[in-house]
């Protein structure tokens, strides 16, 4: 593995620095060592080695200060244990630079050992911090825990109170939570650290975690904020002259820029970045920064810049130890040629690019290539030549299942085969390359109406600038006058654009705060069920439903068979719900009703629906299809709900009133929803004349006979439905004796013998 893995991690996390040793931690050599770092890690694991091999082979000896470093022979200079910690931890240092994390772990853990051995509490603290940061290199399957502890352990301590890695520790935890999707987590890491930083007035420390913030905001997918966090660490960063850190947020700040789509602000920040990687003198971060140098001039149409730079970072690299960099770069040459036109050369660098990528073995940068050098032979109207080019991409592509490579070697084999004259075959790669982006587009569909109204909004902008624009060219003799005009028309533009938006985001949050209320207003906030208001939301329609067609069934000439598309309505009574406060207090009785909400809502049969009504009523509401025998369902769910687990005493003699609808049939429309609840609540109290009787649950159903008639109901439901029931127009069932029940006392207006 080589180093461009661990710079580009670092370029797309800011992640949290090292920690310099002091000058008491190191030698004179060291001391060279520890600035190479950077810039020349490979050139510093050989000073850190050739001093850990002198310490080893004779620790006793130590140079005189007074002899001329520059004439001297590479002896060691002290012979401490604090300084051979110090080397093992700029060597484990620079091997992380060169992407060779195993050692590096190697000689960390040395640098650790050593330093628990001499009880240097300092050193070992910056031991398990960079092992930390290596860890985290190395990939999944690393249990930090252990080291993340002992370092916590070890910052505890007073010695270690002032230590920047207070700060630094908690910024590469943060990190780790951002990497990972815990937001508000590492929200609390930044805030700890920032807590120490303004204690201690450490500026370096204030820059890294205004950088880390940055990390976390876009994450959150909040560019701005992101952004501003950036360039405040960016301003206080400077006074330091840190090339690395300033070059890195400067990235960062390209890559924000790009995504927000201002691309002349993007190059400003990109040309910050290759100065700075520039003064550091690390030639792969300057190569990189080069490149993204040269994307944005290409992206620009800016072609013969952008040759100059991908040329200045191509120099940079050794072909040897840096081949598949040196590839992609010879890739992003030949797309340059060939977007310029220059046919030859383009051909000439995607023909290295593809060689290089081959022996590589690296599919994705190798299809990107055939793809370009498929285009450039169909530029060259050399048909054969693009198939064979395509059709060896397409076969790499079907390997790894990459869609987006498919969609465009559909694209450009169907107008190779066109051009070619096989149209049948172009036809065919037509079509696949048209269900691709089909697949696609359904994917991205809410992505792309997005960007659809974020690009309208920037091109209506736009095109009211360039218009403002041309009138001033149009009108030199009025410069003065409509200078102004614009600048007012401007502002006033901003104002009402801000304040568009501005009510928007308003109108927005209101909608979605009305549309929370209205999910909660539906909900019995005791128990968690479904409330009356939902129920009166879909009952008349449901009614409706079942009344058309009732009709249409009574409308038919095969009216034998009885109506079988009812909705069962079935009432529950249950007494420890309707004096639950009263027998257990507040806080009891809401654990219990909660507890028993979760309960019933696993018990609603398929299809049903059920109902928290307040004062101990529930109603389950189940469609006759989905119930075989209404009567055992019925039995059943009391004995459940009987079985309700509470370790309180409870009353669980439960009753049930059942009312289907329609309940006539043959006139359907002549109950509303009103009247249906009024015979739901006269079953209910017959049943529960049942239940106080039996001294246990009990169940009861109303039913009309086939040839009740509508008339019969008009009135008052409830009084309406105790004569039928006297004359035996409505059918009583249920399961107890029937005898038990009181009908008249049920009556609201009381006859001469009551009285």
């Amino acid at each position: 593995m080589n180093q461009l893995f661990f710079l580009a991690m670092m370029m797309s996390s800011l992640s949290a620095p090292s920690v310099d040793l002091t000058k008491d931690q190191l030698s004179i050599d060291l001391q060279q060592a520890q600035t190479l770092v950077q810039s020349d890690p490979a050139r510093c694991v050989q000073i850190t080695s050739a001093f850990l091999v002198r310490t080893a082979n004779n620790p006793k000896q130590i140079i005189n200060s007074r002899q001329d470093y520059g004439y001297r022979e590479p002896m060691l200079t002290f012979g401490t244990i604090a300084q051979a910690t110090g080397a093992h931890l700029l060597k484990g240092e620079c091997l992380i630079q060169l992407g060779q994390y195993k050692l590096a772990q190697q000689d960390l853990q040395q640098a650790l050992t050593l330093a628990s051995k001499e009880q240097q509490p300092e050193l070992q603290a910056q031991s398990l911090y960079l092992m930390l940061r290596n860890q985290n290199l190395l990939g999944a399957g690393q249990d930090n825990a252990p080291l993340r502890a002992q370092l916590s352990r070890l910052l505890d301590e007073r010695t270690l109170q002032n230590s920047p890695l207070q700060v630094y520790s908690r910024l590469l935890r943060a990190t780790d939570q951002i990497q990972a999707h815990q937001f508000e987590e590492a929200k609390q890491r930044i805030t700890e650290a920032r807590q120490w930083a303004n204690a201690t007035g450490d500026i370096r420390a204030l820059a890294w975690i205004d950088a880390v913030s940055g990390d976390l905001y876009h994450a959150l997918g909040q560019p701005q904020l992101a952004l501003g966090d950036y360039i405040s660490a960016q301003q206080q960063a400077r006074p330091l002259a840190d090339p690395l850190f300033l070059g890195l947020l400067a990235n960062q700040i390209v890559n924000l820029y790009q995504e927000e789509q201002e691309p002349h602000k993007a190059l400003q920040y990109a040309n910050e970045a290759t100065n700075y990687f520039h003064a550091l003198g690390n030639p792969i971060l300057l190569s990189q920064a080069l490149s993204v140098l040269a994307s944005l001039n290409r992206n620009q149409g800016d072609m013969n810049m952008a040759l100059v730079y991908f040329f200045n970072a191509l120099d940079l690299l050794d072909e040897g130890s840096q081949r598949t960099r040196v590839a992609q770069l010879k890739y992003e040459i030949g797309k340059t040629y060939l977007q310029s036109g220059n046919l030859p050369l383009a051909r000439s660098y995607l023909s290295a690019a593809r060689q290089a990528h081959r022996a590589g073995d690296d599919k994705e940068p190798l299809i990107d290539t055939l793809l370009l050098l498929g285009e450039l032979h169909l530029k060259q109207k050399e048909a054969a030549i693009a198939i064979l080019q395509l059709e060896g991409a397409q076969e790499l592509a079907n390997q790894i299942d990459d869609v987006r490579r498919q969609l465009e070697i559909y694209r450009l084999l169907s107008l190779a085969y066109e051009q070619k004259g096989y149209l049948q075959q172009a036809l065919e790669s037509y079509k696949r390359f048209h269900q691709l982006s089909e697949r696609i587009n359904q994917q991205q569909v809410d992505l792309e109406q997005e960007a659809i109204r974020d690009n309208y909004s920037q091109i209506e902008r736009e095109q009211q600038i360039k218009a403002l624009e041309l009138s001033l060219d149009h009108s030199r003799h009025q410069q003065e006058r409509y200078l102004w005009s614009s600048v007012i028309s401007g502002l006033l533009l901003a104002f009402f654009i801000y304040l568009f938006f501005t009510l928007w985001l308003r109108l927005k949050s209101a909608r979605q705060q009305a549309r929370f209320l209205g999910e909660a207003m539906l909900i019995e906030p005791r128990s968690g069920l479904a409330n009356w208001q939902r129920l009166m939301n879909r009952w008349p329609r449901e009614m409706a439903k079942r009344q058309q067609k009732s009709e249409r069934w009574y409308l038919n000439e095969l009216t034998e068979g009885e109506f079988d598309d009812k909705l069962h309505y079935l009432l529950f009574r249950v007494p420890f719900l309707a004096n639950n406060l009263e027998r257990h207090g507040y806080q009891l009785a809401r654990e219990i009703e909660s507890a028993f909400g979760d309960y019933v809502a696993g018990l609603t049969p398929t299809d049903g629906r059920i109902y928290d009504l307040r004062e101990g009523h529930l109603l389950y509401v189940v469609p006759q299809r989905h119930v075989a025998q209404l009567h055992q369902l019925a039995r059943q769910l009391l004995e459940q709900l009987a079985a309700f687990p509470c370790d309180q005493p409870l009353d669980r003699r439960i009753s049930l009133g059942i009312v289907s609808h329609p309940f006539l049939p043959k006139a359907a429309s002549a109950l509303d929803h009103l009247g249906l609840f009024d015979l739901c609540y006269l079953a209910l109290a017959g049943a529960t004349q049942l239940s106080e009787r039996a001294n246990q649950s009990a169940w009861l159903e109303l039913a009309a006979i086939d040839c009740q008639q509508a008339a019969f109901f008009n009135g008052d439901v409830w009084q309406c439905c105790l004569m039928a029931i006297d004359k035996g127009l409505v059918k009583v069932n249920s399961s107890h004796d029937k005898q038990w029940i009181n009908w008249p006392g049920l009556s609201r207006t009381r006859g001469a013998d009551d009285r």
